[in-house]
């Protein structure tokens, strides 16, 4: 079965990893969602990309130096419309509860944790996560996946049968990447799309790995990625590529 996975909710339309992208992932139609998992100076896990929140805030600052007071009247839409200028930064209870309400499958990327602290909030971030999850309903798929095997072991000790997934830049796909995959035990890698070739996709596949891209958001290329082999793609478009989860994908000529 092939997945199109709704990239921080859907982003095109609503600010990225806000309640609002997530529930409207549901409304759409699309079944999986992924999301970033990140944590602040005072061990608050927040939902977001980036080490800071400059480019998606109505703030600065770097999460490592901040509290959840820091944060308490800050946007995470107020950039992207007024529409959603009230729309505050989710914290890992409001992504829970917005899973169970939705039942949506669910990726958590662990985010790299950074500064003097960095292996002590890498601690801290994954024993949250890894207890919000027994409060997730049963139905909800789950898989994790980060860019640093060493998050997803600290994962695998709290929950050693979960589905994980190492993620890869271009250039950094080096020649020893399965000894990465297969010492973490990953069932799938996370590829970036730039750069992409079929060689590398059905290497994977031919290894036993599911393979999932990162970011898709055109119709022609989700269907050239899906007759490679691959298994999903991470789209900002999720929405408008649903169609391609069908048959339609099993016929290049279709969409050209």
């Amino acid at each position: 079965m092939k997945k199109i996975i709704a990239h921080r909710g859907l982003s095109l339309r609503y600010p990225e990893n806000s309640v609002a992208a997530f529930e409207a992932t549901h409304r759409y139609g699309v079944e999986w969602l992924e999301t970033d998992i990140s944590i602040l100076g005072d061990g608050t896990v927040i939902i977001m990309h980036d080490d800071t929140l400059d480019r998606t805030t109505n703030q600065s600052g770097h999460l490592a130096e901040l509290s959840a007071a820091d944060i308490a009247a800050t946007s995470v839409g107020e950039w992207f419309g007024t529409a959603f200028k009230d729309e505050p930064i989710p914290r890992l209870a409001d992504l829970i509860a917005c899973l169970n309400r939705t039942k949506l499958n669910i990726n958590f990327e662990l985010k790299a944790v950074v500064g003097n602290r960095g292996n002590e909030l890498a601690d801290e971030v994954v024993a949250q996560l890894a207890e919000a999850i027994t409060q997730l309903n049963p139905a909800i798929k789950i898989s994790i996946s980060s860019f640093n095997p060493l998050m997803l072991l600290k994962m695998k000790a709290y929950h050693p049968d979960l589905d994980y997934a190492v993620l890869f830049e271009t250039h950094t796909l080096e020649a020893d990447w399965p000894l990465i995959m297969a010492a973490v035990g990953a069932r799938a890698i996370h590829l970036e799309n730039e750069g992409l070739s079929q060689h590398v996709v059905q290497t994977a596949v031919s290894l036993g790995y599911e393979v999932n891209v990162w970011t898709v958001n055109t119709r022609e290329r989700t269907n050239e990625l899906f007759n490679w082999g691959v298994t999903g793609v991470f789209s900002d478009k999720a929405d408008e590529l649903l169609s391609l989860t069908k048959k339609e994908w099993m016929s290049h000529e279709r969409l050209t």
